[in-house]
């Protein structure tokens, strides 16, 4: 079984190791010793930044940007590929750590869950197959042309499911509000976004809209409630927020 390494241990870093331990043997690398041992206790590998090199490994960054460059003077030897979730953070920046190759990419939580959208860009072509069989182990990955492109895929990837999440919230309190009971609300909208993925896979979302709103019907009295309160372009603006 091929072994992955993977540097932090927050939300992402977990999801990250959750998604890959049926096909890789994961050790998750860190300096705190408490996080460490729970991780261990969900059948994970741990080791220390003390006890740990780069040399010819695979190795995923997945703790704070602003930690690279300490972190870089930590670690010794030259990975054979490098990943990068690193928010905002281009390959000059990674240069600190050597690699033969180096990755960017901006997986989300669902990546627990297989589930992930997940854009990247390689730095050269080494290894590509390889580098595509994991990154698929979290969901679905889409190659990026450049690397101008990853701000705006990073947002809609890695921080609108936190949008989604705060729709879904909404919607659900929304049936509390009209007397539905928490647990059926909540079913219903998970229903609910199920059966819209289903329908993004087959048309358009403007498509979508029109076909659920009849004439002066109830679904259109909603979508102006909503126009009302400009939800488009606030959404527009967090995507433009969150790329910056």
């Amino acid at each position: 079984m091929p072994k992955v390494y993977i540097l932090a241990n927050g939300a992402m870093a977990s999801a990250l190791a959750y998604g890959l331990r049926d096909k890789y043997e994961v050790f998750i690398v860190g300096r705190d010793k408490s996080k460490l041992k729970i991780l261990k206790e969900q059948g994970f590998k741990t080791l220390l930044y003390e006890d740990f090199d780069l040399e010819s490994k695979v190795v995923i960054l997945a703790f704070k940007p602003y930690a690279l460059k300490n972190v870089a003077q930590i670690l010794k030897g030259e990975a054979k590929i490098l990943i990068s979730v690193l928010a905002n953070t281009d390959f000059k920046e990674l240069e600190c750590i050597k690699a033969k190759n180096t990755i960017r990419i901006m997986p989300n939580i669902a990546a627990r869950y297989k589930a992930s959208t997940t854009p990247y860009i390689l730095k050269n072509s080494k290894f590509k197959d390889e580098i595509l069989n994991l990154l698929n182990t979290f969901g679905k990955a889409y190659e990026l042309s450049d690397s101008s492109q990853m701000n705006a895929a990073m947002a809609i990837s890695g921080c609108a499911p936190a949008f989604l999440a705060l729709v879904a919230q909404s919607i659900a309190e929304g049936g509390v509000y009209k007397g539905l009971t928490k647990d059926l609300s909540l079913n219903l909208t998970q229903g609910l976004f199920e059966s819209v993925n289903a329908l993004l896979k087959h048309e358009h979302p403007a498509l979508i809209k029109e076909n659920i709103c009849s004439p002066a019907g109830v679904t259109i009295k909603g979508i102006k409630a909503l126009e009302e309160k400009a939800v488009r372009a606030a959404f527009i603006e967090a995507i433009d927020r969150s790329s910056e």
